[in-house]
């Protein structure tokens, strides 16, 4: 079962009632976290994602014969907003990187692990390229690590829920008062259980330690290091985290000054790109002109996220409206 591979089916299927799939903002703003709870439906909005080999196959563990997990992709709903238009469009979203291998090549297929509403998690296979032509809409700014794909699985079949656009933090939003501290966590793939019937996201929480002004050197799989716009997060983020949607938490000191009577309120941060990691030598430290020094790469504890509003570029894009124009929602026939 392969799915969307036909972008204009998967268009028309999105006329389908979207209360049971929308993370609506009703549910996140309603509920209320106590301590580390965060609401259910949070978890449903993440799928994990599996990469496939150069036959289309997905990539096995040579010895044991099961998938290897390589990050995390969510859902996001976009309404439809034609006059008297109904339904919305559905979009897979990842880290740019994670639709790529090591090597840096591009996969053309890759593979989403996705609950069932009964029975076990199935793998669905998501071509890359189709009809000749990549799927995946990317920021103009080539620094963004964001992938946007069109994707809306079957609400009859799989058990998922979707982040409506209007949940992402936007740069125009100070009413939100956005600083160092501020609560997020996020949740995705933890590589080291996936969970044996059911996917089984993990979610990490922590706080923003800097909003920085400029643009900050950022470096991967040995390439040249990019200024890239990011938000740093004091929470550990490990491989397979790559993807991850990143929430703000909001709760009752949202407002400077004041206690804000009602349960916190949730934004979608953006997307967890990576860790920063420090170089640091092991063993003993030979003179210069001996052999290299061996280093070794540690944690520090900072996560790396992409910024919501540059998902929101994308999503409200030329390339992306005029995908939308051209596969419009075909409404339910009147009864």
């Amino acid at each position: 079962m392969r799915l969307h591979e036909d972008t204009k089916d998967a268009a028309n299927s999105m006329h389908l009632p979207t209360g049971v799939r929308l993370l609506i903002a009703a549910s996140l703003l309603v509920q209320g976290l106590v301590s580390a709870t965060i609401p259910p439906e949070v978890k449903k909005a993440v799928t994990f994602i599996y990469p496939a080999d150069a036959h289309g196959d997905i990539v096995r563990d040579p010895k044991t014969g099961v998938p290897l997990p390589y990050g995390t992709g969510f859902f996001v709903f976009v309404s439809n907003d034609t006059p008297g238009g109904v339904g919305g469009y559905g979009y897979l979203v990842t880290a740019k990187h994670v639709l790529k291998a090591p090597s840096g090549e591009s996969f053309s297929r890759i593979y989403l692990r996705l609950n069932k509403l009964k029975g076990d998690a199935e793998f669905v296979a998501l071509d890359l390229v189709q009809g000749g032509h990549s799927i995946v809409f990317e920021h103009t700014d080539s620094t963004v690590d964001i992938a946007v794909m069109p994707a809306f699985p079957s609400e009859s079949i799989f058990d998922f829920k979707m982040i409506p656009a209007d949940m992402l933090s936007l740069k125009s939003e100070s009413n939100l008062n956005i600083s160092e501290g501020t609560e997020v966590f996020f949740t995705g793939l933890f590589t080291g259980y996936v969970g044996e019937h059911r996917n089984n996201p993990i979610v990490r929480f922590g706080k923003v330690a800097m909003l920085p002004e400029d643009r900050i050197a950022w470096q991967e799989n040995n390439q040249p290091p990019q200024l890239v716009e990011l938000y740093l997060l004091e929470t550990q983020s490990y491989g397979g985290n790559s993807g991850s949607p990143v929430f703000f938490s909001f709760g009752a000191d949202r407002t400077p000054g004041s206690i804000v009577i009602g349960p916190p309120v949730l934004k979608l941060a953006g997307i967890m790109r990576g860790s920063f990691n420090e170089s640091r030598a092991i063993g003993f430290v030979q003179p210069a002109a001996g052999p290299p020094i061996p280093v070794s790469s540690q944690n520090i504890g900072i996560a790396a996220v992409t910024p919501a509003h540059l998902l929101y570029e994308i999503l409200f894009s030329d390339g992306l409206k005029k995908q939308r124009k051209e596969h419009p929602i075909t409404p339910p026939p009147a009864k």
